[in-house]
């Protein structure tokens, strides 16, 4: 009786743990907030949306930006392979 009261202690602690731990490891936030990104508090449905339209307007800047930057970065290296292999022979 006693080692299958022990057996159940035991299968059952590792189920809690893991949830002990994993609230612990996201700091209690909902699942909902942006990580990093502070909880911010609106009057109103409207004001969230333009909060939202004004993030979703520096995230497409920021990747236009890292886009053209790759593109950039993409062309430099096909030429100097053309480079090289124009000037190997």
């Amino acid at each position: 009786m006693l080692q299958t009261i022990g057996t159940v202690v035991a299968l059952l602690a590792c189920p809690l743990m893991m949830a002990f731990m994993m609230k612990g490891m996201h700091g209690g936030h909902d699942g909902n907030s942006m990580q990093g990104a502070p909880k911010r508090k609106f009057n109103s449905k409207e004001e969230e949306m333009a909060d939202l339209r004004v993030r979703l307007e520096e995230l497409q800047m920021q990747y236009d930006r890292l886009a053209k930057e790759i593109q950039a970065d993409s062309a430099s290296h096909h030429n100097s392979d053309h480079y090289r292999q124009a000037h190997s022979n």
